[in-house]
């Protein structure tokens, strides 16, 4: 007698044998399966959060970046013990930190003329004079700004993913992913003159990257998209023929992409030709004049994408024309000096543009760099002991500056030691500084989350703290 075992056939009341009946279930784990796959899919192509956590302060955010470390105690951050000081050691009570790249000797004072700006009087150098005397009213600093990363690599990582090692997702990759695009021809996050243009997003989809904007080559002025062809009507056949084959498996990251690359090439194009502004917009901005002429569109390509609906904006400078980036170790009046030359007009241009045009309401401006200035010089011959007439790195305190959408306007928050070393009073961490960027977005920052390799993820990681005492 065979004995082989049988279940009964669900709404035909014959018997199934067990490998049929063994096959049919592992097909419809399968479709299980694929549903869950196409689940996720939708979910990746759509923004994580279906509504906001609170009212948002800002809809969109403008990073202007001086790469390379501006120096706090040359710009914004007075500290008079540094002239009191000058060719002395530092006093016991400042021990630098453990690590640094190079010896560091006496204390050498800002060789910048100081004074106070505006009708709050604030005191600070003469780096940035365009900014300082139209707009220094407007602008909240931090002072407090600390982390632990010496080198330009990891602090540049932390300052845009909050981890100094780790590939991870960048602010502008999580706050897409969080809120979606404004403007569904135009990518959320844009990326202009990037060093490192191909930023990875890292456990992200690589939907949530920053589309790169960069000079095509030396010698043109003008700033483009690579690849970005005019747009043709077979292209747009195509893709409405892809996307009714791919609907019925629940849509296609990739295909999203293809899609948003089409609508790019009919409106990337005309707000990429800065040319067609007035001429009181350009010289605004410092378009063309030599030195003022590239940062000068960059920023005016902030702006008009600001305008068009980009929810994210870097816009980095980091030129060597007017020594190596913000990296004085050496010639540091010459170096910022060339440096400031090249970006102040163009940054007072941008924040007037903003504000004249009623955008300021609802944009929130950043400026800074990767860390700050060390108040030492450095020493670069140990047997003759010459040095550099630079300073070093230093994560420890340093200042940036916001302006607009949701901050006190006029305000300083936070300050360094006497000599502007390390940070000391109402420190501001950068998962700190990242908590505070997401609040003002409209989201809170421990509930924004991916899940990854076993646990659920977020940009602040299990820190980070909104700094209340900047906000309006």
């Amino acid at each position: 007698m065979n004995h082989r075992s049988s279940i009964l056939c669900p709404g035909r009341g014959r018997p199934l044998a067990r490998r049929e009946w063994l096959r049919q279930s592992f097909l419809g784990l399968g479709a299980l399966a694929a549903a869950d796959l196409a689940a996720r899919q939708a979910a990746a192509s759509s923004p994580a959060l279906s509504r906001l956590h609170h009212r948002p302060a800002a809809k969109r955010l403008i990073y202007v970046f001086l790469e390379g470390g501006l120096s706090q105690i040359d710009s914004y951050d007075y500290k008079p013990a540094l002239a009191k000081q000058a060719g002395k050691a530092l006093p016991d009570s400042v021990r630098p930190p453990q690590f640094t790249f190079a010896k560091q000797g006496a204390v050498i004072p800002s060789p910048f003329a100081w004074r106070h700006w505006g009708e709050s009087g604030f005191y600070a150098s003469d780096l940035f004079p365009e900014v300082n005397s139209r707009f220094i009213d407007d602008l909240c600093f931090v002072h407090s700004l600390h982390h632990s990363s010496n080198d330009h690599v990891t602090a540049k990582r932390v300052l845009h993913t909050g981890v100094p090692i780790e590939v991870r997702p960048t602010l502008g990759s999580w706050l897409v992913y969080g809120l979606g695009a404004m403007n569904e021809s135009l990518p959320a996050y844009i990326d202009i003159t990037p060093t490192d243009p191909n930023r990875p997003t890292g456990f992200l989809p690589g939907k949530y990257r920053g589309a790169a904007i960069s000079r095509p080559d030396k010698n043109s002025p003008h700033l483009a998209w690579e690849n970005l062809a005019p747009a043709f009507s077979r292209q747009d056949r195509h893709l409405r023929f892809l996307r009714e084959f791919e609907s019925a498996d629940g849509g296609d990251p990739q295909l999203d992409e293809m899609e948003l690359a089409f609508r790019m090439q009919t409106e990337a194009p005309e707000l990429l030709d800065v040319e067609n502004e007035s001429a009181a917009t350009k010289k605004l901005y410092g378009i063309g004049e030599d030195h003022t002429d590239e940062f000068g569109r960059a920023l005016l390509l902030a702006r008009r994408f600001a305008e068009a609906g980009v929810r994210y904006i870097t816009v980095n400078h980091a030129t060597a024309r007017y020594g190596n980036l913000w990296d004085q170790h050496s010639e540091l009046e010459k170096g910022h000096r060339g440096n400031a030359n090249a970006v102040d007009r163009p940054i007072a241009g941008l924040l007037h543009d903003l504000k004249v045009r009623g955008l300021l309401d609802d944009t929130l401006v950043i400026c800074g760099s990767e860390f700050g200035r060390t108040p030492t010089f450095e020493f670069f011959d140990g047997v003759t002991g010459r040095h550099q007439d630079g300073r070093d790195h230093n994560p420890h305190g340093f200042t940036m500056w916001f302006a607009g959408a949701g901050v006190k306007a006029g305000h300083r928050h936070g300050a360094t030691d006497d000599f502007g070393y390390y940070a000391v009073e109402d420190k501001v961490d950068i998962h700190d500084l990242h908590a505070t960027l997401l609040h003002l977005m409209g989201i809170d920052h421990e509930a924004l989350t991916w899940f990854h390799g076993g646990r659920d993820f977020r940009l602040t990681d299990v820190y980070g703290r909104v700094v209340r005492g900047i906000l309006s």
